[in-house]
């Protein structure tokens, strides 16, 4: 009887326990983990830099040794950003184009920036981030917020000749978040847009009916010669017909 008195005691001391702690944090932490939470933003940039060849580098022929040691490579990147997270906040970020998850903490971040670089970019990455509490709290692994972020693969038909002149159609611009269409599509889809047939977002241009206003305003001098043509001759007969009365009077 002791032994389940003392058992009862425990079982009663360790729920109050944790209900003093769930208590704590919605009362005192949660609000505030909401709007720290609420204060991270996640962007994306487009980067290029500079790397030494490895070793196992083919380099172009007819290079010096000196060339050679001089020689660098361009490589071209997204570099993802989540900024303004604190000891508070962690949090975990899915890749659903590779299905990978990373979780990156406060220790990761530099003056509260994480920085997640993306060497692929020839397919559209869709990213989703999850910001938690982190352990640092009375209510550690809360999810809080859901944050989106998308990279666009690099269009290489963007430097295609056809594509000068046409800049504003939509697939000669240098990024985009659609796959691409076949090179012979591609060319098909300019070639019409360049001639009229589509518009900057590959839709079709249909000649819509005239209105009757726009049909006056295009033709707005025509109309002013004829009304003033018509008031002239208005004019000359009322003064005839003023002048015929007068004399039969």
């Amino acid at each position: 009887m002791k032994k389940m008195k003392a058992l009862l005691l425990a079982s009663i001391i360790f729920i109050c326990g944790i209900l003093d702690v769930y208590a704590v944090c919605e009362a005192d932490e949660y609000n505030t983990l909401n709007r720290l939470a609420m204060n991270m933003r996640v962007s994306y940039e487009a980067r290029t830099e500079e790397k030494i060849p490895d070793e196992n580098y083919t380099f172009p022929d007819g290079l010096t040794p000196e060339e050679r040691e001089e020689y660098r490579i361009i490589a071209n990147y997204f570099a993802i950003y989540i900024s303004n997270i604190t000891e508070e906040l962690y949090v975990t970020v899915r890749n659903d184009q590779t299905g990978t998850t990373e979780t990156y903490t406060y220790e990761d971040a530099v003056d509260g920036l994480i920085t997640i670089r993306q060497n692929d970019r020839t397919a559209v990455n869709n990213y989703t981030i999850i910001v938690y509490s982190s352990s640092e709290t009375n209510c550690p692994d809360t999810r809080l917020r859901t944050m989106y972020v998308t990279t666009p693969l690099y269009n290489r038909y963007s430097t295609y000749d056809i594509c000068e002149g046409a800049e504003e159609f939509y697939l000669c611009y240098e990024y985009l978040t659609i796959p691409l269409p076949a090179e012979t599509e591609f060319l098909e889809l300019v070639q019409q847009y360049r001639e009229g047939l589509i518009d900057d977002e590959g839709n079709e241009i249909t000649e819509e009916e005239e209105s009757f206003w726009d049909f006056i305003k295009d033709h707005s001098t025509v109309f002013i010669i004829v009304i003033v043509a018509i008031v002239a001759i208005g004019g000359v007969v009322t003064v005839i017909i003023i002048k015929k009365r007068r004399r039969i009077v």
